[in-house]
């Protein structure tokens, strides 16, 4: 892919998510709605990111000028708005988020129809979209209107899962804390305030450290998610971490059956797989990313799927990661069985795995295949689909054996001894 990554086009702001890029982007969408016939709206939102205004005013110069209606519910989380794709059938929907990543970075996403991720097709023919040559009439005018009241359709929906429990929700000052402000207002929320500089920083999904803390000094269990909320990780009342392949055991315990199957990554536990296995249930892999999991999931039908870093994807109640959705059902879970987290996750033994990333500069993809490993650990070296980076995972039962191999694996990239 020229312009798409792993989840939507992404890049630092004024660099490699620039005007131009933005603008090739507000042209493919007009040529797409030229091409289809579709009605001639989109949705929009975005998370936090103080650079979403500039991109949305992009995006406007070009679609208002030739027809395209856009509906705008301001800051929300990624599956309030593929919900609220869904629930009003907007022929696409566009949310401004690079998720995890910190402020400096942002990207847009697309959704369709359903409520799901375009697929590789999709951005494929997008892609030729954008760089066509063709002018555009520039003759038709349009509106961008504010629809922030569409969300009370998302905290409705919500508010439905929600069970009496005493935990604390890690907001990483981004969308989920406006979601859980009107969902939960007295809930125990951290890094709520928001400032559009600071999401994702020291705190979510990726650096939960406070929340483990403040869980060790409480009591209570805690739910991080990243910046547009698809994403989550669970804390015990001990601060004891949990993954999203230990949430999809958790689930599969509750939602599926035997010889039922789960769709999983490249990047799923060993750990998962086994005790899968000792259910009947079947893991299946497929490429990162919750778009790539989804599609599986159709292929086997399959109704519970997911990644590690913290996308679960329930299809009876969603077609995207969702991350506190994901909390409130571990939460009712929680309630049904009158078990802590701790004793609920005390059947999952996951290998060790250990990450790290190196500047994707001069290591070329050749240089990666000449790389001797003698190693019987499970060893993953791939391009981040979201950052010019290479990341590394190496997983194995002992520890020490998997860090001894990453550090090795690591500077033989670093200093190109091939």
């Amino acid at each position: 892919m020229k312009y798409f990554g792993t989840d939507g086009i992404r890049g630092v702001v004024g660099k490699n998510l620039c005007e131009q890029i933005i603008k090739k982007v507000a042209c493919g969408i007009v040529r797409y709605f030229n091409k289809t016939k579709l009605k001639r709206q989109i949705l929009v939102g975005n998370d936090s990111r103080i650079s979403s205004d500039y991109i949305l005013s992009v995006l406007n110069s070009v679609l208002l000028k030739n027809g395209i209606d856009v509906d705008n519910v301001g800051i929300c989380t990624s599956p309030a708005l593929a919900f609220l794709a869904r629930k009003h059938a907007y022929p696409l929907a566009i949310m401004l988020s690079a998720s995890h990543n910190p402020s400096e970075y942002n990207g847009i996403k697309f959704f369709n129809s359903a409520g799901e991720k375009v697929d590789n097709k999709f951005e494929q023919q997008f892609e030729t979209l954008m760089d066509k040559k063709t002018r555009l009439k520039n003759c038709e005018h349009s509106k961008c209107k504010p629809c922030e009241k569409l969300l009370d359709g998302y905290y409705h929906y919500l508010k439905s899962f929600v069970v009496k429990k005493d935990v604390i929700f890690d907001c990483a000052f981004g969308g989920a804390a406006k979601i859980l402000d009107n969902v939960l207002p007295k809930s125990n929320r951290l890094h709520t305030h928001f400032n559009g500089k600071n999401i994702n920083c020291c705190a979510g999904c990726t650096q939960p450290e406070k929340l483990i803390m403040q869980c060790k000094i409480q009591g209570k269990i805690g739910f991080a998610f990243d910046g547009d909320a698809d994403r989550v990780l669970a804390v015990d009342e001990m601060g004891n971490c949990y993954d999203g392949d230990a949430l999809l055991f958790l689930f599969s315990k509750f939602f599926l059956n035997k010889k039922d199957c789960l769709v999983g990554t490249i990047y799923t536990n060993t750990g998962l797989e086994n005790a899968l296995s000792k259910n009947n249930i079947t893991l299946v892999r497929a490429e990162v990313g919750d778009k790539h999991v989804l599609q599986k999931m159709k292929e086997t039908n399959c109704k519970l799927g997911g990644e590690k870093s913290g996308h679960i994807i329930l299809t009876q109640y969603t077609h995207t990661g969702d991350g506190i959705l994901a909390a409130l059902l571990v939460m009712r879970i929680l309630n049904l069985t009158k078990l802590n987290l701790s004793k609920l996750f005390s059947e999952y033994t996951p290998y060790f795995q250990a990450h790290a990333s190196v500047d994707i500069n001069g290591v070329s993809e050749n240089q990666i295949k000449k790389l001797k490993i003698n190693s019987a650990s499970k060893i993953i070296i791939r391009s981040s689909g979201t950052e010019p980076i290479l990341r590394i995972m190496v997983e194995d039962k002992n520890e020490k054996i998997a860090k001894n191999l990453l550090n090795s694996i690591k500077n033989e990239l670093i200093l190109h001894k091939f």
